[in-house]
């Protein structure tokens, strides 16, 4: 029983994690904004926009953190990019799966196959 309390606390422990800055979270909410209007806007947009969602998980992975703690904080361009991005180019295909179907459509994204 000790073991699995040492183990559980480990991989569930959030201090480590600290709270985003106010201007990042700003700049992701810009940056959200502008690519769900942009892919809403047209299909070429949506695609540029996708293409620099991968480039930021690939920036994020390699070279920056994603998230700050609370030894060190983010950078806030990559912190709005990353963000902003993932929120921009996921909402607005949850939100159209979401008008089409219902929660069913929605739930049916996670539960079918790859």
């Amino acid at each position: 029983m000790a073991v699995f309390q040492e183990v559980s606390a480990g991989m569930f422990s959030f201090k480590d994690f600290a709270k985003p800055q106010v201007k990042s979270l700003i700049g992701a909410l810009i940056v959200a904004v502008s690519t769900m209007v942009g892919s809403w806007a047209t299909p070429l947009l949506g695609y540029v926009f996708a293409l620099m969602a991968l480039v930021m998980i690939i920036v994020v992975t390699l070279f920056s953190p994603a998230w700050p703690s609370q030894s060190k904080k983010e950078n806030a361009l990559v912190f709005s990019l990353f963000w902003g991005l993932m929120v921009g180019v996921i909402a607005p295909f949850l939100i159209s799966k979401f008008l089409e179907g219902g929660f069913s459509a929605v739930f049916e994204i996670l539960t079918s196959e790859p």
